[in-house]
C-alpha cells in the first residue's frame, strides 16, 4: 500500500466527517443521563495491565479512600507518567503500553485508559466529547474528558483527565457536572477549573476555548464495548485505523455519538 494511500485512509479529514456523521444521532438528557460505561464493560473485560498498575497507583491504604481521591490518584499516575503525543487508535491494553513509554497519547486516549481503570475500581464512569465550531486550528477534532459518579458528593462530576482540572461554580469543593456546565454556559453564569495536580501546568487559554468560550457541543459515547475494539484493533492491525472502525460498523457493534438535548 502506497504511502499516499495510506496516510488518506488514516488520516484523511473527509473520512473522518463521514464516520462522525454516521455514528451521531441526537438523542433525550434522559438518555445520557442513564447511560453507563460500566453497563457495557466488566472487569473481566480489561487487560491484566490494568490491574497490575493499580497495584501500584492504589495501593491499599487505611482509611479507605474517597470516590474523588480515587479519581485523582487514577488521573495524576496516567498525566504525571505519560507524556502525550499523536493519537494511537490501538488496543487497549497496547495504547496503555505505548502510552507509558511515551510513544503517543491525545485526549481521548486518556480518556478512553481511564475508562477501564475506574471500571477496576467500582467507578460508575462515562467518555464525552466536544464538537466544536471554530476557526481555530488548534481546536479543530474537538476534546475529549470523562464524567464519573461520586458517591459522597451524590452526582456525576467533570474531570478532565489530559488537562488535570475539574470545573465548578461557586465552590471549588463540589465539582460541576456535564449537565450543570451546560446550564451555567447557557445561562452565562461564571464558571471556573481548578487543577488538581500540581505537577502539570495547565494551558488555560486553550482551557477557555475548549469549554468556555467556543460554541461547543457535547456528546457522550455509547455502546463502546472495550473487549470488541480490542479483538478487531488487535486482529486487524495490519489495517489502517479508519478500515478497522468501519468493519466494527458493518457488524453493528461501533460506538456511537449521542449528542443530548438538555432544555
Amino acid at each position: 500500500m502506497s504511502r499516499a494511500l495510506l496516510w488518506y485512509l488514516r488520516r484523511h479529514p473527509l473520512l473522518f466527517k463521514i464516520r462522525f456523521r454516521l455514528i451521531s444521532k441526537n438523542v433525550s438528557s434522559d438518555r445520557a443521563d442513564s447511560f453507563c460505561y460500566n453497563g457495557l464493560n466488566k472487569k473481566k473485560d480489561i487487560p491484566a495491565i490494568y490491574f497490575q498498575l493499580n497495584n501500584i497507583i492504589l495501593a491499599k491504604k487505611k482509611p479507605q479512600l474517597s470516590d474523588i481521591e480515587k479519581v485523582k490518584k487514577i488521573a495524576k499516575w496516567l498525566r504525571n507518567n505519560i507524556k502525550g503525543g499523536p493519537g494511537l487508535g490501538k488496543s487497549s491494553e497496547n495504547a496503555l503500553r505505548k502510552m507509558i513509554k511515551g510513544e503517543g497519547g491525545v485526549c481521548s486516549d486518556f480518556a478512553q485508559v481511564f475508562n477501564n481503570f475506574c471500571v477496576i475500581n467500582d467507578l460508575k464512569v462515562k467518555e464525552w466529547g466536544l464538537k466544536i465550531s471554530t476557526g481555530k486550528p488548534s481546536l479543530i477534532g474537538g476534546h475529549s474528558f470523562n464524567e464519573v459518579y461520586c458517591k459522597e458528593f451524590q452526582k456525576w462530576i467533570i474531570i478532565d483527565v489530559s488537562k488535570s482540572i475539574f470545573f465548578y461554580h461557586i465552590s471549588s469543593k463540589l465539582p460541576l457536572s456535564v449537565c450543570e456546565l451546560i446550564h451555567l454556559k447557557k445561562e452565562n453564569k461564571k464558571i471556573y477549573y481548578s487543577k488538581f495536580n500540581k505537577n502539570f501546568t495547565i494551558d488555560e487559554e486553550n482551557i477557555n476555548n475548549l469549554y468556555l468560550i467556543s460554541k461547543s457541543s457535547p456528546f457522550i459515547v455509547t455502546n463502546y464495548r472495550n473487549k470488541t475494539y480490542d479483538y478487531y484493533l488487535d486482529k486487524l492491525g495490519f489495517l489502517p485505523e479508519s478500515i478497522i472502525h468501519g468493519l466494527v460498523y458493518l457488524s453493528g457493534n461501533s460506538y456511537a455519538y449521542e449528542f443530548p438535548k438538555y432544555n
